[in-house]
């Protein structure tokens, strides 16, 4: 397949459709910069994303996407080179060559200058896991082995539960049927669908509601959003709509309101000092190999610096690596895996708390979302091995974390009428807090494998952290969400290029926390 056909396959992706001349000048930037059209377009879509409201490409915005990005990324100056894994060991003293490390984004905004020396070297934070025991998820379970009536059970349960906290919201005793036959004006509650036949995405001609059993007997009516200034619309979106139903078919909206947002937690800090955190999501090698030469440069980064913690993600062997999708390995993936951990285990100083989170496409672990965390029998304790997602409680401060790229789906999916200039990566943001849920869209992304039964255990999100940690393909980024310090990481391998990972230090007494951050590149 030539580079123009698996552009418009990637931009197809998105329901983009670029003329032309507007693929002969992506064309041309492909050849000028030498990246693959996968990470050309995702690339585009974090710029888009960001500046554009998720605009398709034209030749003016591509000449500012290759200005603000692409001149700015150093494709051919971090591309990786290394001999292919067969023919030499895996040896990290290989790599002992000084790394450039660019800083390129920071919280807050501005000149901010931050102390990476450790402050109290005997100090070790106390790392629990807030929520749900992850027993459950750890012991060996047949995953997607769910009846559909369990399935319903949970989604009817989620509408249910929304239902009350929107009732209380609004100021009203309850909710009425959504094919109620109404001129009047009156409430609803439901999941927002999308009617297949007027499309396969969501569009404003294809909005369904569907209603609870108990409120609508599980009917779907459509919605007239065209008196609507403002909206924002998933699949799988639980909200209260206010509007009237002439003929029993169609809601003409007039209102929609979307649960409250659970404020951060007021808890009792208490850090002996600065807490300082690095935070990377793989993959850790180039897509062309399995050298893992980034994960080098990494590691050396960690211990330069003396973290108390670091939080590494998923995926580690990655389904999507050239090699592996190929076969062409001397290892099973399991071996590889095992590798990689004995160099995190044995290179990095055991001062520093390491937490170990897996992702559904590690090809040698378990492809469920939520997905349980890796097995290990001689667990070193400075070692943590974490389910996908979850949420830390680290002497008071909670930290939200999760490998799977839910901003990159929600970004594929959500419809949204907006005013110019407005957030969008902040209100994909505050889905996930207004949704109480880590993965909110339903359908889920082709790609993922959700066990519902377990993702209502495991992957709610029932109030808002103090630092939600959402590695994405989307153009990193560190934000304030509704008090919370959202981070995008990105990845720390970009296709061959060397890419980005978070230094974070937090600080805080009583109920206050304070955090600065910077994104670094590898």
């Amino acid at each position: 397949m030539d580079e123009s056909s698996n552009l418009l396959n990637e931009f197809g992706e998105f329901g983009v459709t670029p003329s032309p001349k507007v693929l002969e000048k992506c064309l041309e930037l492909l050849q000028k910069y030498g990246v693959t059209s996968e990470t050309f377009v995702n690339c585009w879509l974090g710029f888009s994303t960001t500046k554009l409201d998720g605009e398709g490409p034209s030749l003016e915005t591509l000449i500012m996407f290759d200005k603000d990005v692409l001149s700015k990324e150093n494709f051919a100056k971090t591309k990786i080179k290394s001999e292919p894994l067969r023919t030499r060991p895996f040896n990290f003293s290989d790599h002992s060559h000084e790394m450039l490390c660019e800083v390129v984004a920071k919280y807050p905004v501005g000149d901010v200058t931050i102390d990476w020396i450790r402050s109290n070297e005997q100090w070790e934070p106390k790392i629990q896991l807030h929520g749900t025991p992850e027993s459950k998820l750890t012991s060996k379970y047949n995953y997607m082995f769910s009846r559909l009536r369990d399935k319903y059970d949970v989604l009817e349960e989620q509408i249910t539960n929304m239902s009350t906290l929107l009732a209380t919201k609004l100021q009203i005793d309850g909710f009425e049927s959504n094919s109620k036959l109404n001129s009047d004006t009156y409430h609803t509650v439901g999941r927002i669908c999308c009617d297949a036949t007027s499309g396969s995405r969501l569009n404003t001609a294809s909005l369904l509601l569907e209603g609870s059993l108990h409120t609508s007997s599980g009917k779907s009516v459509s919605l007239d959003v065209s008196h609507l200034k403002e909206f924002s619309f998933f699949p799988g979106q639980v909200v209260a709509v206010e509007g009237s139903n002439p003929t029993g078919r169609k809601i003409a909206v007039k209102a929609i309101t979307t649960p409250p947002i659970v404020p951060v937690f007021k808890t009792d800090v208490s850090l002996q000092g600065p807490l300082n955190v690095i935070v990377a999501c793989g993959p850790f090698t180039p897509s062309d190999d399995l050298e893992f030469a980034p994960l080098v440069e990494l590691i050396q980064q960690i211990n330069s610096i003396r973290p108390h913690m670091a939080i590494i993600m998923g995926p580690f062997v990655d389904v999507r690596n050239k090699k592996i999708e190929t076969g062409e390995l001397d290892l099973t993936y399991q071996e590889q895996f095992d590798m990689v951990l004995k160099e995190l285990q044995t290179k990095i100083l055991n001062s520093i708390q390491v937490c170990i989170v897996p992702s559904w496409r590690d090809v040698h672990h378990r492809t469920v979302y939520p997905t349980p965390p890796f097995q290990q029998e001689n667990k070193l304790s400075h070692f943590h091995f974490l389910s996908d997602p979850c949420i830390l409680n680290v002497d008071g401060v909670f930290i939200a974390l999760t490998s799977t790229d839910i901003l990159f789906h929600l970004s594929k999916e959500e419809i949204a009428a907006a005013p110019p200039g407005s957030d969008r990566l902040g209100r994909l943001v505050s889905h996930l807090f207004s949704q109480q849920s880590f993965y909110p869209l339903f359908p889920p992304a082709e790609e993922m494998s959700i066990d519902l039964e377990h993702a209502d255990d495991f992957s709610k999100l029932p109030f808002t952290p103090h630092l939600l940690l959402v590695p994405s393909d989307l153009r990193h980024f560190i934000k304030n969400v509704q008090g919370c310090v959202v981070v995008n990481t990105e990845r720390a391998v970009k296709g061959v290029s060397g890419g980005t990972y978070a230094r974070l230090q937090i600080t805080g007494e009583s109920s206050s926390v304070q955090i600065k951050a910077e994104i670094v590149r590898i």
